[in-house]
C-alpha cells in the first residue's frame, strides 16, 4: 500500500470500532486505477488479525442475475425462488444471514458498486439501515468517475447519516518511485522513470507497465527500461477497456487529441469533429467524467499522459494524417526546405548561433501558449537538444523521450530527438545505450543519416572505453562521414569531436589539430558557434600532451570564457581539468585542489578523467596511500583499472608507482596486465604499446622495457618519466654514469616543457649520485620587499602562508629541512619581518595570498617522494 498511509488509518480506526463492539461505514471512491480494489483486499487480509470476520463481494463487470446476487454469494446463502422472489423477502434473507455472522465483529467489503443498478444498490442501503445495532462494519468502494453509474446514490445518504468517506487520488513521486522499486527490486533508472512520469501517479498504469515491459522482455536483466517506443499489449487492454466504456462521441473526442496532443482548444476540436464547442458539451462532460480527460486553460488534455499516447496507437496511420493535415499541424516547410516551422525555426537559429539560454527561454514561453501538436513536439524537442548541451544530460533523455511518445511528431523531430537521446546516453555511460544504438544501425525503422551517425558515435565511444580502439576508430569515421550527408547541420560536429578526443588520448597530436582545425573553420563558415568551447577545451588537451603548458593554458582559458558565453558546461568541465592538469605539472598543489575539489557533473568519461586527476593531486599532497584510496573507490568492488586507462592510456605508470608506494604489489600487476590486454587489443597504436612497456618495466625493474617505452613514447612529459625511471633502475644496478644520462635526459625534458615540480624530483636523485645541475638565473633585483626574492624563497615563503611546516616544505620541495629554514631567514630579513604571522599578513596585504591565506602565484619546486617514488603529477 505505497503511498495510502492515511486512507489505511481510516481503516483500522473502523477495526478498533468494530473491535469496541461498534458499527461503522467506510466509502472508498476514486478514479479508475488508483488502487481502490487494492485497498479493501489489504483490508479484508488484515481483519482476521484483528478478530473480525469478513463478508467479502464484488459487483459483476456486467451486473447481477438478481439484486444482491454477490451478497447471496459471500453469504454462502443457497438461491431459492421463495427468499428472493420481491424486495421485502431478499431483505429478509440478508438480514438473516448477516445476523448469524454477527456473533462477533464483521465486516462486509464490498468493491465495484458502481457497477450496481439501483434494485442492488437500495437493498444494500436498506440492509445497512436494518443491522445499525449489530457489529457490523462496512467498507465500499465504488468509482463517481465512472458513466451512468448510481454509486452516488447510495453514497450521498449514507454519507450523511455518518459515514467515513476517502477519495483516492494519484501516488505522489515518491511512492511511485517506490512502488516501481517493489516491482522492479531496484529503483528505477532515468530511462524507467521517465516512462513512468506519463502514468501520472496512477498505480494500475504503473503496474501495467512496468509488468508488460517485464512479460514481453523489454526490461534487461537488471530491471531497467529499454529505451525504446513501445506499448505493453497488457496496458493497452487497461486504457481500450476504459475508452471503449465511452460513448461513441467521447471516444471520438479522445482519440482526436491523442492524435493531436494536448491541450487541444475546444474550438479546434469542435471544428475537427463537425460541430460546435456547445455540441461537445456531453462528450467532454463524458470524458471528463471517466477520469480519460481534463479541460485546462489552454482546452483538453489527457489526464494521464500515458493514457493518450496509449491510445494514439490504435487510431490507423491515414486517419492521424487526415487529422494532422485538417489540424493544419503538417505545414509547408518552406522554399529554403527548413524541416521546421517558423515558431520552432527562431529556436533553432538560437541554439545553432550558441544562444542557449535564450533559445530555452523562447522555449518556454512558447509552450505556455495555445499551439499546434506539432509546434509543441517541435519545441520540446529542441528543448531536449539545449538541455544536453547546457549538461543537464537525465533532463534531456527525459524530454526526448516525451517527445518520442507524442503521437503528433513529424520525421524530423523524431530524428532530432532520436539523436538527443543517444548522445546524451552516451555522455551519461547509460547502460542501455549499446543495445539502443544497436538497434537503430542494424534495425529498418527509417531514421535519417544523422540519427545513424548518432548511433556510431555511440558505438564509437563504447568501444573506445572498452580497449578497443581501432574498431571506435572505425566506426567514428563511419559517423563522420555518414553525418554530413544531411546537409551542414551544427550535430554533425558530436562524431567530429568523438574522433579528435581519441586522438589525442593515443597522442597522435597532428592528426587531432587537423581534425579540429577543420571544424572550426566549418563552423565558421557555416555560422556554427555552439560548438567553439568544445573545440577550444579538446585543443587545450592536445597542448597539455605535447608539452605546451602556455598554449594550454591559453586555450583552456579560451575555452571556458566561450563556455560561459554560450552556457556549455561540459566544455568548461574539460578545461578545468586541463588547468588543474598544469597547475599539478608546475607545482601548484593550491591551485590544483582547488580546480579538483568540486565532483564533476555530466559525462561519465569527465567524472572519470577529475577524480583520476583528483587522486594524483593527492598523491603529490599525501603519499600514494591516499591516492590508492581514490584511485579504488573509483574502480569499483571488482577493483579493475581498465575505464583510467581506456581515458588516458598513458596514466598505466604513474598508477604502477602509486600502487608499488602504497605497497600494493597486487594491484599493480593487476594496472600491468590490463595495460597489456589494452595494447593486445589495439595492435598498432604506439602510445598503448608504449605505456604497456613503461608500466610492465617499472613493475619488475626491467631496463629492456623501459628503455623501449622511452623510445616510443610521443607524449614529452611521459617519455621524461620513462627516462627518469630507466635512470632509478640502472642506479640500482650500480650504473651510475647511466644512469647520470638518463636523469639528464629527463631533466630536459621536464625543464624544456616547464614541469618544474618534476624538475626538482629529478635534481634531487642527481644530487644522491653526487651531481649538482644549476637551476637558477640571475634577475636583478632590489635590495629588499618582496620581489627581492628568488624564486625558489617565494616559493618556500608561500608554503609558509600556506601553513606548511618546515619539514612538509621540504619533503614538497625535495629540499632539506635545513634549507628550508635558510631560505625562510632570508625571506624575514629580506621583508623586514621575524616571524610567519608577520609573513602571512604581508603576503595578504599585497596581494600575494587570498584573505584565508590562498597564494597565487605558481611554486617553482614543489611535489613530495612516495617510497618508491614520489610523483604527483599526471604520472
Amino acid at each position: 500500500m505505497r503511498g495510502r498511509d492515511r486512507e489505511w488509518r481510516r481503516v483500522e480506526e473502523l477495526f478498533r470500532t468494530l473491535r469496541q463492539g461498534g458499527t461503522g461505514t467506510l466509502l472508498v471512491d476514486g478514479e479508475p486505477g488508483v488502487g481502490k480494489s487494492r485497498l479493501l483486499e489489504e483490508a479484508a487480509e488484515a481483519a482476521p488479525r484483528h478478530g473480525i470476520g469478513v463478508i467479502r463481494g464484488s459487483v459483476q463487470e456486467f451486473g447481477e442475475l438478481v439484486p444482491c446476487g454477490f451478497l447471496l454469494e459471500a453469504l454462502g446463502l443457497p438461491f431459492e425462488a421463495e427468499s428472493v422472489g420481491s424486495p421485502a423477502h431478499l431483505l429478509d434473507y440478508l438480514t438473516k444471514g448477516f445476523e448469524e455472522r454477527a456473533g462477533a465483529p464483521v465486516l462486509a467489503v464490498i468493491d465495484d458498486l458502481h457497477r450496481a443498478e439501483p434494485a442492488t444498490l437500495k437493498t444494500v442501503c436498506v440492509l445497512h439501515d436494518r443491522l445499525r445495532t449489530r457489529s457490523v462494519g462496512w467498507l465500499l468502494s465504488g468509482s463517481a468517475a465512472e458513466n451512468n453509474a448510481w454509486a452516488p446514490c447510495l453514497f450521498g445518504p449514507l454519507e450523511r447519516n455518518g459515514a467515513a468517506r476517502v477519495t483516492l487520488g494519484p501516488l505522489s513521486p515518491k511512492a511511485v518511485a517506490e512502488l516501481a522499486a517493489d516491482l522492479l527490486g531496484k529503483a528505477p533508472d532515468p530511462t524507467t522513470r521517465a516512462l513512468l512520469a506519463g502514468a501520472g501517479g496512477n498505480p494500475l498504469l504503473i503496474i501495467e507497465l512496468l509488468a508488460g515491459l517485464r512479460d514481453e522482455t523489454r526490461l534487461d536483466a537488471s530491471g531497467d527500461a529499454m529505451p525504446r517506443d513501445h506499448v505493453p499489449a497488457r496496458l493497452r487492454t487497461v486504457v481500450r477497456r476504459w475508452t471503449d466504456a465511452l460513448g461513441g462521441d467521447a471516444r471520438s473526442l479522445v482519440e482526436t487529441v491523442a492524435v493531436l496532443g494536448g491541450p487541444l482548444p475546444v474550438e479546434q476540436a469542435a471544428s475537427l469533429l463537425g460541430t460546435t464547442p456547445a455540441g461537445l458539451l456531453c462528450a467532454i462532460g463524458e470524458a471528463t467524467a471517466a477520469g480519460i480527460l481534463d479541460v485546462t486553460e489552454r482546452g483538453l488534455a489527457f489526464r494521464y499522459e500515458l493514457v493518450g499516447t496509449v491510445t494514439a496507437t490504435w487510431v490507423p496511420p491515414p486517419i492521424r494524417d487526415a487529422l494532422l493535415s485538417q489540424s493544419g499541424a503538417l505545414t509547408d516547410p518552406g522554399p529554403a526546405g527548413a524541416p521546421f516551422t517558423a515558431s520552432a525555426a527562431a529556436v533553432h537559429t538560437a541554439i545553432a548561433d550558441g544562444r542557449l539560454e535564450e533559445a530555452e527561454n523562447m522555449i518556454r514561453e512558447r509552450l505556455a501558449g495555445d499551439l499546434s501538436a506539432q509546434h509543441v513536439a517541435e519545441l520540446r524537442c529542441l528543448l531536449s537538444d539545449v538541455l544536453y548541451r547546457t549538461g543537464r544530460g537525465e533532463e534531456a533523455i527525459h524530454e526526448a523521450g516525451s517527445v518520442l511518445a507524442l503521437p503528433a511528431r513529424p520525421h524530423h523531430v523524431r530524428d532530432r530527438a532520436v539523436a538527443v537521446r543517444l548522445y546524451a546516453m552516451t555522455r551519461l555511460r547509460d547502460d542501455h545505450v549499446r543495445a539502443y544504438a544497436e538497434e537503430i544501425v542494424e534495425g529498418e525503422s527509417g531514421y535519417g543519416p544523422a540519427v545513424t551517425a548518432a548511433a556510431l558515435t555511440a558505438l564509437a565511444t563504447i568501444e573506445r572505453d572498452e580497449g578497443r580502439l581501432s574498431n571506435a576508430f572505425a566506426l567514428a569515421g563511419d559517423a563522420w562521414r555518414l553525418s554530413g550527408m544531411d546537409g551542414p547541420d551544427e550535430r554533425r560536429y558530436e562524431a567530429c569531436l568523438t574522433i579528435a578526443a581519441m586522438l589525442v588520448d593515443v597522442r597522435d597530436l597532428d592528426a587531432a589539430r587537423a581534425m579540429l582545425q577543420q571544424a572550426r573553420t566549418d563552423m565558421l563558415a557555416h555560422d556554427h558557434p555552439v560548438w567553439a568551447a568544445d573545440v577550444a577545451a579538446l585543443e587545450a588537451r592536445a597542448e597539455f600532451a605535447a608539452g605546451r603548458f602556455d598554449g594550454a593554458v591559453a586555450e583552456a582559458r579560451r575555452a571556458m570564457s566561450l563556455a560561459a558565453a554560450h552556457n556549455t558546461p561540459p566544455a568548461a568541465e574539460v578545461a578545468g581539468g586541463v588547468l588543474a592538469a598544469v597547475a599539478l605539472r608546475r607545482g601548484d598543489l593550491r591551485e590544483a585542489t582547488r580546480r579538483v575539489a568540486a565532483p564533476a557533473e555530466g559525462s561519465g568519461e569527465a567524472h572519470a578523467r577529475r577524480s583520476l586527476l583528483a587522486a594524483q593531486v593527492t598523491e603529490a599532497r599525501d603519499g600514494p596511500r591516499g591516492a590508492m584510496t581514490l584511485l579504488t573507490d573509483l574502480w569499483g568492488p571488482l577493483r579493475q583499472p581498465s575505464p583510467l586507462l581506456a581515458v588516458d592510456p598513458t596514466v598505466s605508470a604513474w598508477m604502477v608507482r602509486a600502487a608499488m608506494g602504497a605497497g600494493d604489489r597486487s594491484t599493480a600487476e593487476s594496472i600491468v596486465a590490463t595495460a597489456e590486454a589494452l595494447d593486445h587489443a589495439s595492435p598498432g597504436f604506439r602510445t598503448l604499446a608504449a605505456s604497456a612497456a613503461h608500466a610492465r618495466g617499472l613493475l619488475y625493474g626491467d631496463r629492456e622495457a623501459l628503455t623501449l617505452a622511452a623510445g616510443q613514447i610521443e607524449d614529452p612529459w611521459a617519455q621524461a618519466s620513462a627516462k627518469e625511471d630507466l635512470g632509478v633502475v640502472l642506479k640500482a644496478a650500480g650504473e651510475q654514469q647511466e644512469a647520470v644520462a638518463s636523469l639528464d635526459q629527463a631533466l630536459a625534458i621536464y625543464h624544456d616543457i616547464g614541469s618544474t615540480r618534476d624538475a626538482a624530483r629529478v635534481r634531487r636523485r642527481l644530487r644522491g649520485l653526487g651531481v649538482r645541475r644549476r637551476h637558477w638565473h640571475h634577475t636583478p633585483r632590489p635590495p629588499s620587499g618582496w620581489n627581492s626574492l628568488t624564486e625558489t624563497e617565494d616559493a618556500v615563503a608561500l608554503l609558509a602562508v600556506d601553513g606548511w611546516t618546515n619539514r612538509q616544505i621540504a619533503e614538497q620541495m625535495f629540499l632539506s629541512v635545513h634549507t628550508v629554514a635558510f631560505h625562510l631567514r632570508h625571506v624575514y630579513r629580506k621583508l623586514g619581518i621575524n616571524s610567519r604571522v608577520e609573513l602571512t599578513r604581508l603576503a595578504v596585504a599585497q596581494g600575494r595570498a587570498g584573505p584565508d591565506g590562498s597564494h597565487r602565484r605558481n611554486y617553482t619546486d614543489g611535489g613530495c617522494d612516495s617510497p618508491v617514488r614520489g610523483q604527483g603529477s599526471e604520472r
